[in-house]
């Protein structure tokens, strides 16, 4: 399986005007087909509220990228995951979407809670 990803960077001059960057298309030329990642880390109030804005964000461009690139189908995958490490009911579902198993989970909970950490510690230690 030969998979592309794309620098939205490079790529994304047309959306400029009309769309924000996502922060990762991946092509799949062999079933012609595209999936655009875009990872969020709200608070934990906000956790359903940033699911849907994702996915509603990118509808547009979704369309945009089938007829541009010539796809049968393009997949829009939020990867929404908390400040405390809460994730989303539907958080294993896109993962599937990106052929993705279940140990991933954790690894990606454990970055997000360890970066959490990393801020309130930084904010703690600062000298008036």
């Amino acid at each position: 399986m030969v998979v592309n990803l794309y620098d939205v960077k490079k790529c994304a001059r047309t959306w400029l005007h009309n769309f924000n960057r996502p922060d990762i298309v991946l092509v799949n030329r062999s079933v012609r087909r595209a999936i655009i990642v875009d990872i969020t880390i709200p608070h934990d109030d906000n956790l359903v509220k940033a699911e849907k804005d994702k996915v509603s964000k990118y509808l547009d461009l979704a369309h945009e990228i089938t007829a541009m690139w010539i796809v049968e189908s393009t997949v829009d995958v939020p990867i929404i995951v908390s400040v405390n490490g809460l994730l989303a009911k539907s958080f294993d579902q896109h993962l599937k979407k990106l052929s993705l198993g279940c140990w991933i989970k954790g690894r990606i909970q454990k970055a997000v809670v360890l970066e959490t950490a990393r801020i309130v510690r930084r904010f703690l230690t600062l000298e008036p």
